[in-house]
């Protein structure tokens, strides 16, 4: 059963429609819930708010906004990556991406805790973040360390303490299908949105005054769809090798359909953004392992179930 606190108020057996939503790499995860306002008040914002269920913990955050009509009163909390939504200014040095979040964590306010913190060792370059978010700044610096050495990491809050998680490490011992948790599916494939066969390159050559542009392309894929482009700038300290097997790499990253499925499921706790699970559907063809990028739990009493987004083809490889 669960276990919600508010402030250290317990309001377990009056919420109801409780719903834990955690996105990969795209802000804070969130908890909704509701409660008869003839029950309990308003809670300050600001508070504590504690999740578990049937003794695992799930969420812990702070509540962010309440909304009260006579009948109900509708509140959603957030977890400490929502202090991290603020803009700054700030010099990234040539350090590996684990260094460079422990910076950004150190300066974005007395709410912020760290927990397990995987070693990136590849540094990455200098860069000057203006009027970025202190989290698009440790976005975009996985995806340069992704482009750099194909390490894909996961920014997360577990139950107040901040990570940062090879997804690799995260895989699940876990089959998602037929006769396994999966009551419903979607499936797409596209090359809309993250793709592209067609990769420049460029960097401001000072001393001569020029722009160096280096370019990566896979002429078999650009005569099936079209040429897709993607223009990338890079700024410190690189030499044409350097540029070179940058252009090649974020096209082995991007050059790839995005296969995409959702599943509607059972819930199992264990499933959160970022995790590696495998995915057996006969009627659709797939036997293979998925990454969840958006995991939403609601729970209702003694029920759990769950929808998951899940993303193939372009990780599959490195789940395997």
């Amino acid at each position: 059963m669960p276990l919600l606190l508010v402030n250290g108020s317990d309001l377990s057996q009056i919420a109801c429609n409780i719903k834990y939503t955690d996105p990969f790499n795209n802000g804070a995860s969130s908890l909704t819930f509701e409660y008869p306002a003839a029950k309990a008040g308003l809670f300050p914002n600001g508070s504590a708010v504690v999740f578990t269920y049937g003794g695992a913990n799930v969420f812990y955050g702070f509540l962010f906004t309440s909304k009260a009509n006579d009948a109900t009163v509708k509140c959603t909390a957030c977890d400490q990556l929502r202090y991290l939504k603020a803009e700054a200014f700030l010099t990234r040095q040539e350090e590996p991406l684990d260094s460079f979040c422990n910076k950004v964590f150190a300066q974005a306010g007395d709410r912020i805790r760290v927990g397990e913190m995987d070693s990136t060792q590849i540094s990455l370059k200098q860069h000057v973040f203006d009027n970025k978010t202190w989290l698009d700044m440790i976005y975009d610096s996985i995806r340069e360390n992704l482009y750099l050495n194909g390490y894909l990491y996961a920014l997360r809050d577990e139950f107040g303490a901040l990570t940062l998680r090879d997804v690799y490490d995260l895989r699940l011992p876990l089959v998602i299908g037929d006769g396994s948790l999966a009551t419903g599916y979607d499936y797409s494939i596209s090359i809309d949105g993250d793709t592209a066969n067609y990769v420049k390159v460029g960097h401001d050559n000072d001393a001569a005054g020029v722009r160096d542009v280096f370019v990566a392309e896979d002429s078999a894929n650009i005569a099936k769809w079209g040429k897709l482009a993607l223009y990338k700038t890079v700024s410190g300290s690189v030499n044409e090798a350097q540029l070179k097997e940058l252009a090649a790499n974020i096209l082995a990253v991007k050059n790839r359909e995005t296969e995409s499925l959702t599943l509607d499921c059972t819930g199992d706790l264990r499933v959160r953004a970022g995790c590696g699970v495998k995915v057996v559907l006969s009627a659709a063809g797939i036997n293979l392992w998925a990454m969840v990028t958006k995991a939403a739990h609601s729970f209702a009493g003694a029920s759990h179930t769950m929808r998951l987004e899940l993303q193939y083809g372009r990780w599959q490889s490195w789940m395997s």
